[in-house]
Formats: C-alpha cells, structure tokens, sequence
C-alpha cells in the first residue's frame, strides 16, 4: 500500500508517492512518483501510450486546451486542480518505457505592479560620488 512522504530538503518540502516493503527481514522503502511541493496538485503524472498519442497530435495541429488535459487526467483517475495552466511537458524514459506529462502552473506574484519600487525614484535618491 502506497502513501505519501513528506520530504524537507533545505527550507522547502517536496511530496512523494512511497511504498513499504519487507524484504529479506527488512523494511525497504519504494519511490514511485514525485509529487512536487504541493500533493493536492501533482505536477508529474504517468500517462497510457494511448494518451500520449492523443496529446501529440493535439499539440501538433495547435487545438489543444488546459480543459482537455484536466478532463483527460480526471478520467484517468488523477485528482488535478483547474488552476491557470501555463504550459505542459511530455516526457519518454527509455529505461522504464513509461510516459509522463509534466504540469506548469501559473505562478502568483506576491507583488502587484503597483508595489514594485520605481526606478525612477531609486535611480535618482543615490548620488554618485568621485573619489
């Protein structure tokens, strides 16, 4: 059975998809899939070659939408949220043979325009010197 381990690397903390197993008298612990800093929404999913071609040939003739990727992960059984979708990823591990698409989600600034200092009013407060 699967769960979800937290994982503290400096100051911030990433979520994985682990797995306990007993092996040799031992407990050994399985990585299956990174989750990102935030579990509610994964931003690497492992997707079904069937999937893959469908999203190519969407990306391909320019038609595809944040809204078909949600609906296409949704029905696959991955719980996303319906953020604003920046761009995605598709990746192909030769080793594993296995597919995975990577979501990038808008990030949200923490400042407005309207609070970001001026250059005007810095360049002008510092006079520079000639020593």
């Amino acid at each position: 059975m699967s769960f979800i381990r937290k994982i503290k690397r400096g100051e911030k903390i990433y979520y994985a998809e682990v797995e306990n197993r007993w092996i040799n008298g031992k407990c050994v612990q399985k990585h299956i899939r990174s989750l990102g800093t935030d579990p509610d929404r994964p931003t690497n999913l492992p997707i079904e070659p069937v999937h893959f071609s469908y999203l190519a040939v969407r990306l391909m003739q320019g038609d595809l939408t944040p809204n078909e990727v949600f609906d296409m992960l949704e029905g696959m059984g991955h719980p996303v949220t319906r953020d604003s979708l920046e761009r995605i990823g598709i990746n192909y591990d030769f080793g594993k043979k296995t597919f995975y698409i990577y979501l990038f989600y808008q990030k949200n600034s923490k400042k407005s325009a309207t609070d970001a200092p001026s250059v005007k009013k810095d360049s002008t407060s510092k006079k520079q010197t000639k020593e």
